[in-house]
């Protein structure tokens, strides 16, 4: 079970059926994708609403910035004007004339030092702006695309050619069917293959010292009892897991190797039998 946005737990809606052969690609299972859809809806509309904000904004300075330049070329005409009368010999004008040029064109260039530092302000002011939309549409966009990979783990495809077989709830020991609730990391099923065959064995806690690593045992499939054969316990689990529909008490999880040729009529999920070797 996939660790999904949301919930901690999650329903699955289907399973392919047990047993059957699936190749790469196929659709194996389905989850219950619960709140995923509704919050990839608000995930989306959200950032729809963070584009048309960002694009808002940026038009709003923009047009500030035109506006600044118009200022600069304004105030820049004026300064042109000015110095015009401001260069005129002493001797030519009158003296009151001469000191209101004078003061004309220092007023006009300070009015462009002004203009000229509202514009470097402003683009100042888009590209630092840019650079905070940018990121909110990133994250927004982000938390958007964490909801749609989430909706695609609720569709389960097999990586490779085999067997389709359904897991055990550890809890209970009885296989995984469609409907039930799982929590995150609990097994749902897997894809196996005839190469690498072993054996999954549960042993009661009053007979695992029996069962030591190396120890041998007869294998006999429930459907073929005449196909025997010898396998080699090659693991244990620590502990034992309670399964409280079969007895009291716990049980110890052996895998076992065969150590003879695995008949064909031998399939991945098939129930067998084990047994201590003579």
């Amino acid at each position: 079970m996939p660790r999904l946005p949301g919930d901690w737990q999650r329903q699955v809606e289907w399973l392919a059926p047990e047993g059957s052969l699936v190749s790469s690609g196929d659709l194996i299972a389905r989850l219950d994708p619960g709140s995923l859809l509704t919050q990839e809806e608000e995930k989306r509309i959200d950032l729809e609403k963070k584009k048309l904000e960002a694009a808002r904004h940026t038009a709003t300075l923009a047009l500030a910035i035109l506006d600044a330049e118009t200022a600069v070329l304004q105030a820049e005409s004026e300064v042109a004007l000015t110095k015009i009368n401001a260069d005129a010999p002493i001797g030519t004008v009158v003296k009151l004339d001469y000191d209101r040029y004078k003061l004309d064109f220092t007023t006009a260039n300070r009015a462009l030092v002004h203009a000229r530092k509202e514009l470097a302000a402003r683009r100042l002011e888009q590209e630092n702006s840019v650079k905070v939309l940018n990121m909110k549409v990133a994250k927004a966009a982000s938390e958007w695309q964490r909801m749609v990979a989430a909706i695609k783990q609720t569709k389960v495809h097999a990586t490779r050619d085999g067997y389709f077989i359904h897991a055990q709830n550890e809890g209970t020991g009885n296989k995984i069917f469609a409907g039930e609730t799982l929590k995150s990391n609990d097994p749902i099923a897997e894809v196996a293959s005839r190469d690498g065959l072993q054996f999954r064995f549960w042993i009661h806690e009053a007979d695992s010292r029996k069962f030591p690593l190396g120890s041998r045992m007869l294998i006999t499939p429930d459907a073929l009892p005449q196909d025997e054969i010898t396998a080699e316990v090659i693991w244990s689990s620590k502990q034992a897991s309670r399964r409280e529909e079969w007895s009291q008490g716990g049980y110890f999880e052996l895998q076992a190797r065969p150590m003879d040729t695995v008949p064909k009529t031998y399939m991945p999920g098939m129930s067998v039998r084990g047994e201590l070797a003579p």
